[in-house]
């Protein structure tokens, strides 16, 4: 994952709405596609990282960088104390083995987090691949390590469930010969033979209905073949249909071009997007992949994933959660405890989740936020950011992230003489009455606690809300953001340089 400031929301949709066999390689071609509706609906999704990275399990993945690239001191120092002289990074490929990865356990996790999409590192920046690639000898799962197709068998173990499977890529390699040489020449070897290869070998192969990208940065979308790529993905590849791309695929893609956009790791709007947004995030504040060190203090709660799930998906986002498995192939039993028990709630509130939109309103504190449904929906654009608020047709959702009131003022609802309000995940109707200029005032009185999967926690539904008029999202304007993350790209480039 990159390390970077956020860039500037660019609203780019692009031009006429024309077929999805007949995408063009330019963004106004590409940026038109529809999003497959699948992603939309399924609005939770499973990161993990794992790969060599796992093995030495310090500080993050970008250990190889630390240690070689920057000569940080706690990394010479851990390397020094706990191996012996001499060690070089291949020598944790060695160590890297999986002898208990079992990718059906990892489907199982998955599937019992409430998860609709599954998302794996094929390649991180170290190189090294985690399916037998032929341009990759020696540097691959099969040759050295775990031995093993570890894609292969995941795309296996996910093909007997509905979680849609899909793979992260870094286009870029630190220390690769043939990336330093185009750095240095201004070459696209490395390009042609190992990055473009590597993407087609792995959609032709494995299928993904998401391809993930990273590692773009300090070189354009021209380098890379961005537009040529994403063309054959859309038009021609098997997956043309039903696959969904992120928006990391050259230096200055991010948050305008491709099927969603992600704006930088750990993003969180707080505002509704017109533009389709994934907000990424990891259970270990720390690192994406496994850090021996970790504490408790460092890891998001469930509680705190259930609050990230509710502030993204009322702003018309997506929530990406990754887990970093061990270099034995475990995902740790504390990550596993998170994951079983936001998917607990999840699941009791499957109805607020899977296949809403935002509300015409997000929220109305910090711990108050909406998601929406509509009884009939067959009239509107199906890939709309929100729900407009109508009487009769929208259900509104509304998500309590802190149960420390006995009555709550829902400022943004306007109740009428026929507004009812229940526990969705219980049914049980609660008592409510109109606030001093028309709000609904919800009573908490009748909660019934010991049926409840939290008490931290919970989500009510509102039907018969009075209606009013939809607001259309604004689109942001640019802003130095997007100049701050274009100097950060060329320092990153230009440190990158001095180390190879």
């Amino acid at each position: 994952m990159r390390h970077e400031e956020p860039v500037d929301r660019i609203e780019a949709w692009g031009g006429s709405e024309d077929r999805p066999e007949d995408r063009k390689p330019t963004w106004d071609s590409l940026d038109s596609r529809p999003l497959p509706d699948w992603y939309d609906e399924g609005k939770f999704g499973i990161f993990m990282h794992w790969g060599a990275y796992s093995s030495p399990a310090f500080r993050s993945e970008w250990l190889w960088y630390y240690w070689k690239g920057k000569n940080e001191p706690d990394v010479l120092e851990y390397i020094r104390s706990n191996y012996p002289p001499r060690t070089t990074y291949a020598d944790f490929v060695k160590m890297f083995k999986g002898e208990f990865f079992d990718a059906d356990m990892f489907r199982e996790i998955v599937e019992a987090s409430g998860a609709k999409y599954f998302v794996f590192t094929t390649k991180h920046h170290e190189g090294f691949t985690m399916w037998p690639s032929s341009v990759s000898w020696n540097w691959n799962s099969m040759n050295i390590g775990p031995k093993r197709d570890i894609v292969g068998e995941l795309q296996k173990a996910f093909s007997k469930s509905d979680v849609h499977f899909g793979l992260y890529y870094s286009l870029f390699e630190w220390y690769h010969p043939l990336f330093d040489q185009d750095l240095a020449k201004n070459t696209t070897e490395y390009r042609d033979k190992i990055s473009f290869p590597q993407l087609l070998d792995i959609v032709n192969k494995y299928q993904p209905d998401i391809l993930w990208g990273d590692g773009d940065w300090g070189l354009d979308e021209n380098y890379w073949k961005t537009k040529e790529f994403i063309t054959w993905l859309y038009n021609e590849s098997p997956v043309k249909d039903r696959v969904v791309i992120n928006d990391r695929w050259g230096d200055g893609t991010i948050g305008k071009h491709g099927g969603y956009m992600t704006y930088a790791d750990n993003y969180q709007a707080g505002e509704l997007l017109e533009r389709k947004w994934e907000n990424c995030d990891s259970v270990d504040q720390w690192s994406w992949g496994y850090r021996r060190t970790m504490n408790v203090s460092e890891l998001l709660t469930a509680h705190d994933v259930i609050a990230e799930l509710a502030r993204t998906i009322s702003c018309n986002g997506n929530f990406l959660l990754n887990v970093g498995p061990d270099s034995s192939g475990m995902i740790p039993t504390i990550f596993e405890a998170r994951l079983r028990e936001t998917g607990d709630f999840i699941k009791a509130n499957a109805e607020a989740v899977y296949g809403t939109k935002a509300w015409v309103h997000q929220n109305d504190t910090n711990n108050i936020w909406y998601t929406s449904r509509l009884r009939d929906d067959k009239n509107l654009r199906k890939n709309r950011s929100s729900n407009p608020q109508d009487e009769e047709n929208t259900i509104i959702y509304v998500w309590i992230l802190d149960l420390n009131q006995t009555v709550y003022t829902l400022e943004k609802v306007s109740i009428g003489e026929r507004t009812k309000v229940s526990i969705l995940s219980t049914e049980t109707p609660l008592d409510i009455s109109i606030g001093e200029t028309g709000q609904l005032v919800v009573s908490m009185s009748k909660i019934p606690w010991q049926s409840l999967v939290r008490t931290d926690c919970l989500v009510l539904k509102i039907e018969y809300a009075k209606g009013e008029t939809p607001q259309t999202p604004e689109t942001p304007k640019k802003s130095a953001i997007l100049e701050k993350y274009n100097l950060f790209s060329l320092l990153l480039l230009i440190s990158l340089s001095k180390c190879f």
